[in-house]
C-alpha cells in the first residue's frame, strides 16, 4: 500500500479537523482532494461524503416545522449504505477508517429509525474495539475519538429502543473512562456533543427519582451526573448538540434528574466519601467511623453540589418556561417549587448546622429559597402552592409581616376559588386541595398565637372564623382526588370531604384562636363565651371519629384553658390523659411547616420534650389543690423522663444546682471527660424558656414547703441554668478583677448574696462601671454583678448562729410558708431515670435513639446557641451510668449508637421549622428572661428581709434593661420601637422598665417606705399604664392614704406646709388633705377597675381584692361583697403561679 504524500496528509488532517468541528459543508471538497492525492484511501473519503449527506439531512429535519416520519425517509440515505459498506470492506490497513465507516453506517440506520440494523453494524463490545484500534504507537485521531463516543451512544440508543435497558446501560458505561479522561478539557465540539448525548441518556436511566424495576446505584448515578456537569462546564457550555433534536428540553431534564437524585441522597442522609471511585462515592456503613473533618467536608461538598444543580436547572426553567394563561397552571414550575421546599425543610431542619452550610448558614439558604420562589412566581399565575411556600419560608426567617402578606393573598385566592366552585359546581384544579388549605390556615393560627401580639391574636381569631366558614362551605363532590359516586355537580360540605386528621387540626386551630382571644379581649362579658367555644372546638378535635384522641397539642391547650376557667379537676384529668399517652408524633407538623399526619417513631425525644409543659401544668394544677409535695415530684418528672441528665443538658452543665440539692455528683463528674452536648443545645428559645419556667416553679415550691431560706439558698441554680441554656447575656466574658469581700453580720442581718458565715472566702466580681445605677445602691450591696454571677458559687444563707433563718414574708395572696421537719422534705433533686421510669415504659424508651426531630439522625449534635466558650461542669447526677445495667438492646453502658445514619427513608413527621429571629430580637428575648430571673431573685430576697441584696438584684436588671434600650435605639429610634415588643418572645422596653420600677416599689413597701414605693410605682405606670403589679401596689398605698394608715404626704413635705396650713385654718373651702384622700381613693378605683377588665388582670386575684377594698372604702358594700366572693372563687382555683407561665407560646405547645 503506497504511503501518503505530504499534500494528502495535510488534507487528511484538515478533514479530521472539519469533522471534529462539524463543518460539514467543507467535507465534499476535502474528500475530493484526498481522493486526488491518495486514491487508495477509499474508505476515508467515501465515509466523509456520506457523513456530509447525513448531517445535511439532520439539519433539514431540525429546520422543518414538521419533521418527516420514519416511513418516508429521504431517498438518498439508503443508497449510501451499499457504497459505504463496500468501501469499509475494501479497507484492510487503516482500522480507524473502518471504525469511522461502521459508525457512519450505524448513524444512517439510527437516523432512519432502524435500531436492529444499527446494532448489527456496530461492534459487539465498544470497549474492546478501543483497544483493537490502537496500531503500534499510533494515537487516535480526533475523529476516531468522536466515533468511539458516537458508536457507544448509537448502540445504546438502539438497545433502548429494543427494550434492552440493562444492555444499553452497560454500553454507555463502557466508555465512561474515555469520556471522563483528560482529553475532555481540549475536546472538539463533536466530541462534546456526542458525549453530551451519551451522558444524557445514561443520567436519565440512572435517575433514582424515577421508580423502576432496576436496582438503584447511587454511586454510578453520582459519577454520571458529575461527568455531565463537568462536560457542561457547570451549566455554562453553549455548544450545539446534533444528536438531540429536543436539546433544551433534554438538558433541562438531565439537570432536573441530577437535582432529584441529589435530593434523594439528601433525604436518606447518605454521606459523601470524597472518593473518585464511583463504587465508593458514598460512605454507607463506613460513615460511623468518619472523622469530624471528613463529616464537615462531606456536608459542605453535598451542599455545594445541590446548589449547583439547583442554580443551573432553575436558570434553564425560568428561561424556557412560558407564562401560563389565566385558566392554566404551570405544573413544572409548581413541581420545581415543591422540590426546593422539600430540600429546604431538611437542610434548615435540626439535621444540619450552620457550619455545614457554608457562609450565611441556614439564614442564607432560606433567603435563597425565597429568591427561587419569587422567580417561580413570575412564571405562574396566582399559584396557591407558591404563595403557601412563601408564607412558610418568610415565617421561618421571622419575616412575619411579609409572610402574612403572602398568606392574605393565599386566603383571598382560595376563598374566591371556593366561592366560584360553590356556585358553578366545578372545582378549580389550580387551587390547593381542601386538606392543604386548612392545614395552612391552622399553621397561620399557630404562628399568630405563639409569636404575635394582641393585634395578631385578633387576626388569629379572624382566621379561625374563616376556617369555620370553609368547613361549612359547599364543595363539588366530584373534585379531583375525591372518590364519589354522586352526580358530577353534586355538592357536599367541605367538612364531609376532609381526612379525619385534618379535621382534628382545623378544630384545634379554631379552639386555639378562641382561647387566645379570650385571654386578651377587653370585653369581659364575651370572655366566657369565647372560652366555651374554644372548649367545644378542642373536644371536637379529640373526637374518636377524627382518629386523634391523644394529640398532645390539643390536650395541652384544653388542659390550660380549663385551668384558666378554674375547672381544676377537669384540667388535671385532661393533662393526665396526655401524660399517659404512648402516642408518638402527636401534634407534629409536616415538613412544610403545617400540621400534618405523623407516623413513625420520633428519635430526638420530641415526645418527651413536648411533655415538659404538660408536667409543669400538672404541677401548678396540684398547687391549686395545695398538694405541694406531689407538685414538686411532678416538676422532677419533667426531667426524669429523659433517661439521664446528660441527655438533656450534656455533660458540660454549669453549676446551677446547689449543694443541698446534690449530695453526690463528684464520681459522675470524674467519670465523664468528654464535652458532649445535650438536647438543650438543639432547642429553640421558647422551648428553653419552658425549662427555665419549670425551675422557677421548683424554687417557689421549695419556698412554700421548706421556707424562704431554702429557696434563697437554691436561687443561684436559676442563674446557672440560664447560662447553660442561653450563654453569656453580655456576648463576651471578660476576666473579672478579684477583690476581698468581708461579710459583716450584725444581729438580725444575713450574709450577703454570695457570702457564707462558716467558710468566708474570696469571690470574683466585676467592678460596676455603669453610671445608670445610683452609686448608693451599688455601694450598699455586696451582691455580685451579672457577669460574676453567671458562674457564681452556691450559697447558704444563715443567721449569726449559723442556723437557717426562719423569717418569712407574708403576703395577702401568697401561700404561707411553713418550716417543716417532716421526712418528706422536698429537695427538688434530680432522680435517676431508672427509678422514675415505669415498667411499661422501659422497653419503649430503650428503643429511642439520639437524633433529630425530622426523622433523620445526625452525627454528633448541633452547636450551642449560646456564645459562651468556657468549659462547663457536667450536670450532677447521683449515679454513674457505668454502674447501671445497659439498656435493653445494647451491650454497652453507656450505650454506643451512631446518630448520623438516618432511617431508610424519613417520615414527614418532624416539627415545623422554628423561626430564625434577627439577632436583636433574640437579644430582646434572652435579656427579658434574664431580667425576669433577677427580679424573681429580688423577690426571694425581699421576702427573706435581705433588702440590700434585693435592691442589688433589681440594679442588675436595671443595667440589663438600659443596655438593651441602647441597642434598640441604635437600630430604631422611634418611640414605637420601645413600646412594642414585636414578633417573638420577650417584652418591650417599656414593659421591662415597668417591671423594674414595680419591683423597686415592692421592696420599698416591704421596707415600710410607702412614699418611696409610691414614687417607684408611679414611674412604673409611666412606662406601662396597665402593669398589674404597679397598679395593685400603687392602689394599696393610695387606699392606705385614704384610710389614713399613712399620711398623704411624706414627713418632709408635710413639715414644709405647716405654716401655710395655719394661715388657711379659717378658710371655709374643703380641706385639701381631705380632697387628696378622696382623689387617692378614686384614682385607686379607676386603676383597678380598668385593670380587672384587661387580659392581664381579669383573673388577677390581688387586683380584685384591692378593688373590693376600694368599693368598701367608698361605701359600696354590696359590690365589695360580690368582688370578694369572686376573689374567693379565684383563690380557690389559683395555682402557685399564673397559668400563662406554662405556655410560653400561649395555647400552642
Amino acid at each position: 500500500m503506497p504511503a501518503e504524500n505530504a499534500k494528502a496528509l495535510n488534507y487528511i488532517g484538515q478533514l479530521d479537523e472539519a469533522r471534529c468541528n462539524g463543518r460539514w459543508d467543507a467535507l465534499p471538497e476535502l474528500a475530493r482532494k484526498i481522493e486526488k492525492h491518495a486514491p487508495h484511501r477509499t474508505c476515508i473519503y467515501t465515509t466523509a461524503r456520506a457523513e456530509a449527506q447525513v448531517a445535511a439531512h439532520v439539519r433539514q429535519q431540525l429546520n422543518e416545522s414538521t419533521p418527516p416520519t420514519p416511513t418516508t425517509p429521504p431517498p438518498d440515505l439508503p443508497s449510501l449504505v451499499d457504497s459505504l459498506a463496500a468501501a469499509k470492506n475494501q479497507e484492510t490497513t487503516h482500522k480507524q477508517d473502518v471504525f469511522a465507516a461502521e459508525t457512519c453506517l450505524a448513524w444512517i440506520h439510527w437516523v432512519l429509525d432502524q435500531p436492529s440494523e444499527s446494532l448489527a453494524t456496530l461492534p459487539s463490545n465498544v470497549a474492546e474495539t478501543i483497544d483493537n484500534l490502537r496500531h503500534g504507537d499510533e494515537s487516535f485521531t480526533g475523529w476516531t475519538q468522536v466515533c468511539i463516543v458516537k458508536a457507544a451512544f448509537l448502540k445504546g440508543s438502539a438497545q433502548e429502543k429494543s427494550g434492552a435497558i440493562d444492555e444499553a446501560l452497560k454500553t454507555y458505561e463502557s466508555v465512561l473512562h474515555f469520556v471522563g479522561s483528560d482529553i475532555l478539557s481540549s475536546a472538539s465540539m463533536q466530541f462534546k456533543s456526542w458525549s453530551e448525548a451519551l451522558l444524557a441518556r445514561l443520567c436519565i436511566i440512572l435517575d433514582i427519582s424515577k421508580a423502576g424495576d432496576r436496582p438503584e446505584d447511587l454511586g454510578a448515578a453520582l459519577h454520571a451526573f458529575r461527568l455531565w456537569a463537568r462536560l457542561m462546564e457547570n451549566g455554562k457550555a453553549q455548544f450545539p448538540s446534533e444528536p438531540l433534536s429536543d436539546l433544551p428540553d433534554m438538558r433541562r431534564a438531565v439537570w432536573k434528574a441530577y437535582y432529584d437524585t441529589l435530593s434523594i441522597i439528601l433525604r436518606r442522609g447518605s454521606l459523601y466519601s470524597g472518593s473518585a471511585d464511583p463504587q465508593h462515592a458514598l460512605l454507607g456503613g463506613a460513615a460511623e467511623h468518619a472523622s469530624e473533618e471528613q463529616y464537615l467536608s462531606a456536608r459542605l461538598q453535598q451542599r455545594a453540589e445541590i446548589k449547583l444543580a439547583e442554580t443551573v436547572y432553575e436558570s434553564l426553567l425560568i428561561k424556557e418556561a412560558r407564562f401560563p394563561k389565566a385558566s392554566e397552571s404551570n405544573e413544572e414550575v409548581d413541581a420545581w417549587a415543591e422540590s426546593v421546599m422539600s430540600n429546604w425543610r431538611i437542610i434548615c431542619g435540626p439535621a444540619w448546622t450552620d457550619e455545614e452550610l457554608g457562609e450565611g448558614g441556614k439564614a442564607a439558604v432560606g433567603k435563597g429559597v425565597l429568591d427561587i420562589l419569587y422567580r417561580a412566581a413570575t412564571k405562574s399565575y396566582h399559584s396557591t402552592r407558591i404563595l403557601r411556600h412563601l408564607f412558610i419560608v418568610h415565617a421561618s426567617l421571622a419575616e412575619f409581616d411579609l409572610a402574612f402578606k403572602a398568606f392574605d393573598s393565599y386566603v383571598e385566592i382560595v376563598s374566591r376559588g371556593k366561592d366560584r366552585a360553590e356556585k358553578s359546581g366545578e372545582e378549580d384544579p389550580g387551587l390547593d386541595d381542601d386538606n392543604t388549605v386548612l392545614r395552612t390556615a391552622s399553621e397561620a393560627v399557630r404562628i399568630l398565637c405563639r409569636f404575635g401580639t394582641r393585634r395578631h391574636a385578633e387576626k388569629a381569631k379572624e382566621v379561625g372564623e374563616q376556617i369555620e366558614k370553609w368547613l361549612k362551605q359547599q364543595t363539588p363532590a366530584s373534585r379531583p382526588g375525591t372518590a364519589t359516586s354522586e352526580a358530577p355537580h353534586a355538592k357536599r360540605s367541605t367538612e364531609s370531604l376532609l381526612t379525619p386528621r385534618v379535621l382534628a387540626v382545623a378544630h384545634r386551630a379554631v379552639g386555639i384562636s378562641r382561647a387566645h382571644w379570650a385571654r386578651l379581649t377587653y370585653e369581659a362579658t364575651a370572655r366566657s363565651t369565647f372560652q366555651a367555644q374554644a372548649v367545644q372546638a378542642f373536644r371536637k378535635s379529640l373526637h374518636p371519629d377524627y382518629q386523634d384522641t391523644t394529640n398532645l397539642e390539643t390536650l395541652y391547650a384544653l388542659g390550660l384553658l380549663l385551668a384558666e376557667m378554674r375547672d381544676i379537676n377537669g384540667a388535671i384529668k385532661v393533662v393526665k390523659r396526655a401524660l399517659s399517652s404512648n402516642s408518638r408524633g402527636d401534634g407534629l407538623r409536616s415538613p412544610d411547616g403545617v400540621a400534618g399526619d405523623a407516623e413513625g417513631e420520633d428519635v430526638n425525644y420530641v415526645h418527651e420534650r413536648k411533655l415538659i409543659p404538660l408536667w409543669h401544668l400538672l404541677a401548678l394544677l396540684l398547687t391549686a389543690k395545695s398538694d405541694f409535695n406531689t407538685a414538686a415530684r411532678t416538676c422532677d418528672a419533667a426531667f426524669d423522663q429523659f433517661d439521664d441528665p446528660t441527655v438533656l443538658f450534656g455533660n458540660q452543665g454549669e453549676v446551677y444546682r446547689s449543694e443541698h440539692l446534690n449530695e453526690s455528683s463528684a464520681d459522675l463528674e470524674k467519670s465523664r471527660g468528654s464535652t458532649e452536648k445535650g438536647l438543650v443545645d438543639r432547642m429553640e428559645a421558647f422551648e428553653k424558656e419552658g425549662i427555665l419556667q419549670v425551675k422557677v416553679t421548683q424554687l417557689l415550691l421549695l419556698e412554700v414547703v421548706e421556707g424562704t431560706t431554702a429557696a434563697v439558698d437554691a436561687s443561684m441554680e436559676l442563674l446557672g441554668l440560664y447560662k447553660r441554656l442561653y450563654g453569656d447575656p453580655t456576648g463576651a466574658i471578660q476576666q473579672p478583677e478579684t477583690v476581698d469581700i468581708s461579710v459583716q453580720n450584725t444581729p438580725g442581718n444575713r450574709a450577703s448574696f454570695f457570702g457564707r458565715t462558716k467558710t468566708l472566702r474570696k469571690n470574683t466580681i466585676t467592678q460596676d462601671q455603669n453610671s445608670t445605677v445610683p452609686a448608693g445602691r451599688r455601694s450598699t450591696s455586696s451582691r455580685p454583678s451579672t457577669n460574676a454571677t453567671e458562674g457564681a458559687p452556691t450559697i447558704q444563707v444563715t443567721d449569726e448562729s449559723g442556723k437557717p433563718n426562719s423569717h418569712h414574708h407574708h403576703g395577702l395572696f401568697h401561700h404561707k410558708h411553713h418550716e417543716k421537719s417532716s421526712t418528706g422534705s422536698i429537695k427538688l433533686r434530680k432522680r435517676s431515670a431508672s427509678n422514675a421510669k415505669s415498667p411499661d415504659s422501659a422497653g419503649k424508651d430503650s428503643e429511642k435513639s439520639d437524633g433529630n426531630a425530622n426523622g433523620t439522625t445526625r452525627r454528633g449534635s448541633a452547636p450551642s446557641s449560646s456564645g459562651a466558650e468556657q468549659p462547663l461542669r457536667p450536670v450532677p447526677h447521683n449515679m454513674s451510668p457505668s454502674k447501671q445495667p445497659p439498656p435493653q438492646g445494647h451491650a454497652d453502658q453507656p450505650p454506643h449508637q451512631d446518630v448520623r445514619l438516618p432511617a431508610p427513608f424519613p417520615q414527614a413527621n418532624f416539627a415545623a421549622i422554628e423561626p430564625r429571629f434577627p439577632v436583636l430580637q433574640e437579644r430582646r428575648h434572652t435579656t427579658s428572661l434574664l431580667i425576669d430571673v433577677w427580679l424573681f431573685i429580688a423577690g426571694l430576697y425581699a421576702r427573706a428581709a435581705l433588702f440590700e441584696d434585693a435592691k442589688g438584684a433589681v440594679d442588675e436588671a436595671f443595667k440589663l434593661a438600659d443596655n438593651l434600650e441602647s441597642e434598640i435605639s441604635q437600630d430604631q429610634s422611634s418611640a414605637k420601637a420601645f413600646f412594642e415588643r414585636g414578633w417573638g418572645g420577650g417584652k418591650s422596653i417599656e414593659e421591662l422598665w415597668a417591671d423594674i420600677w414595680a419591683a423597686r416599689g415592692e421592696i420599698a413597701a416591704a421596707e415600710a417606705e410607702p412614699h418611696e414605693a409610691l414614687g417607684h410605682f408611679e414611674k412604673g405606670l409611666s412606662h406601662n399604664p396597665d402593669h398589674p403589679g404597679a397598679v395593685v401596689g400603687l392602689s394599696n398605698i393610695l387606699l392606705d392614704m385614704y384610710s389614713q394608715v399613712i399620711p398623704v404626704e411624706s414627713a418632709q413635705r408635710a413639715s414644709a406646709k405647716e405654716g401655710r396650713s395655719a394661715r388657711d385654718a379659717k378658710s371655709v373651702a374643703p380641706d385639701p388633705e381631705e380632697l387628696n384622700r378622696l382623689a387617692a381613693r378614686d384614682r385607686a378605683y379607676s386603676l383597678l377597675s380598668s385593670l380587672t377588665k384587661l387580659g392581664t388582670g381579669w383573673d388577677y386575684s390581688e387586683a380584685w381584692f384591692t378593688l373590693a377594698r376600694a368599693y368598701e372604702e367608698g361605701g359600696q358594700v354590696q359590690k365589695a361583697k360580690d368582688v370578694l366572693w369572686w376573689c374567693v372563687e379565684l383563690e380557690d382555683s389559683k395555682g402557685l403561679r399564673k397559668w400563662s407561665c406554662v405556655g410560653v407560646g400561649g395555647f400552642v405547645l
